[in-house]
């Protein structure tokens, strides 16, 4: 190794050392929190626009609209209550943490996808990105099953 990279690796080391450690979110949510915040996010008997208790930022009026829309076709379509499956449950910086989630069965079916949660005033929340990611793959999944006149 020639001295430039090494005194480059030996600077960026020197940074690192000195810099704070980011916070990590200490605990992390169990998996029947995670789950209950997933069951609720899906929940049609609650209006998308109410879920600011679980979803940070909350959905805008738009979002909301399309999302209520879709959890209430999939609903009249017999494909919820969705049932989760929650691993991998890790830390992450700054009060976030990660976790691994699955619907298992089925067409109703997802495979295993990562999730995105804030610890906010001791309360977890699901990120807006994650929420918006994951309503998208179930009214995905749902919806290429179905046959024409369906959902």
């Amino acid at each position: 190794m020639n001295r430039t990279k090494l005194s480059a690796i030996a600077a960026m080391a020197a940074a690192l050392i000195a810099s704070p450690a980011p916070a990590y979110a200490d605990p992390v949510p169990s998996t029947d929190e995670v789950a209950a915040i997933m069951a609720k996010l899906t929940d049609p008997s609650i209006p998308a626009a109410d879920k600011t208790d679980i979803v940070s930022p909350g959905f805008s009026p738009e979002e909301a609209q399309t999302i209520d829309d879709h959890l209430n076709r999939l609903n009249a379509s017999g494909y919820s209550p969705f049932n989760f499956v929650v691993t991998d449950i890790q830390p992450a910086p700054n009060n976030f943490a990660g976790a691994t989630v699955a619907v298992p069965y089925g067409v109703r079916g997802t495979a295993p996808g990562p999730i995105v949660l804030a610890d906010q005033g001791g309360r977890w929340l699901i990120t807006h990105e994650t929420a918006m990611t994951a309503l998208n793959v179930f009214w995905y999944n749902a919806t290429r099953h179905i046959h024409h006149g369906g959902i």
